[in-house]
């Protein structure tokens, strides 16, 4: 595999009032192409930011970005909205119009791009197949469960082909069903569509089923990366550690209650 994004000594601050708050402290990561990669980390570690620094939702202070050839980080305003059409991205909070159907929501994308609507009904109902929607077409958000929405979210996210798949907290605010399912889905997209997927996560099962290496984020640095596995079996970061700690209890105890959880 050859190395498809690139991060090189990223910083980021942000400034309140007087108060300039340094979340990002000299990022350097190379992520292999189609790869599952994860970021994790506690709550406030930086790891929202770093991907939405990759994509320059977020203007990073220093450093640079590459994905493959292209160094997003160099780009001017109309040279990043068409390098971010190859960039997909789903939310924690899905992100959907409410007022429009499921197949509008997923045609957005399209339409803004001003693809010939034979196209986006074909794109449309292939996405809403591989997403296991094809029955909620015509349906509206409101009447969604949250793992539907999310896979609505996902087959967004996939509409203009990305080569790259950013995914903020994709499963917290699901049930663990739901979960399991999206991360299975988003396992499938990359083994069948080969995209490069970077998983921001705080929850150590995710990343676990389906991650093939993670990075350790603490306090803006990176304290340790590699394979899951062995990051898993034998952590050195004391983020590392706590996780582990927490996750063994939380299956303790999950087991102990008969599988109600905590």
């Amino acid at each position: 595999m050859s190395t498809y994004i690139r991060i090189e000594d990223l910083h980021k601050s942000f400034k309140n009032k007087n108060e300039k708050t340094e979340v990002l402290k000299g990022i350097d990561l190379s992520i292999n192409k189609g790869e599952i990669y994860g970021i994790v980390g506690f709550s406030g570690a930086g790891k929202s930011t770093l991907v939405r620094c990759i994509n320059r939702l977020e203007e990073p202070d220093s450093g640079k970005v590459w994905i493959g050839d292209t160094e997003i980080t160099a780009l001017n305003k109309k040279q990043l909205t068409e390098r971010r059409k190859k960039i997909g991205m789903i939310f924690q909070q899905f992100n959907l119009f409410d007022s429009m159907t499921v197949f509008k929501n997923i045609a957005y994308p399209l339409k803004l791009v001003g693809t010939p609507k034979k196209e986006i009904e074909k794109k449309v109902d292939k996405l809403l197949e591989l997403v296991g929607l094809s029955d909620k077409k015509n349906a509206y958000p409101g009447s969604l469960s949250g793992g539907q929405k999310q896979r609505v979210g996902i087959a967004r996210s996939l509409a203009n082909d990305p080569d790259v798949l950013l995914s903020d907290e994709a499963t917290s605010a699901l049930d663990p069903v739901s979960t399991l399912s999206i991360l299975d889905l988003l396992a499938q997209i990359n083994d069948e569509l080969g995209v490069t997927i970077i998983m921001i996560t705080h929850e150590l099962e995710a990343a676990k089923r389906i991650c093939g290496k993670i990075a350790v984020l603490e306090n803006g640095v990176i304290t340790e990366k590699g394979n899951t596995r062995d990051i898993f079996l034998d952590p050195k970061s004391s983020t590392g550690k706590i996780f582990l700690e927490v996750y063994r209890e939380f299956r303790q105890e999950h087991t102990y209650s008969g599988g109600g959880g905590i």
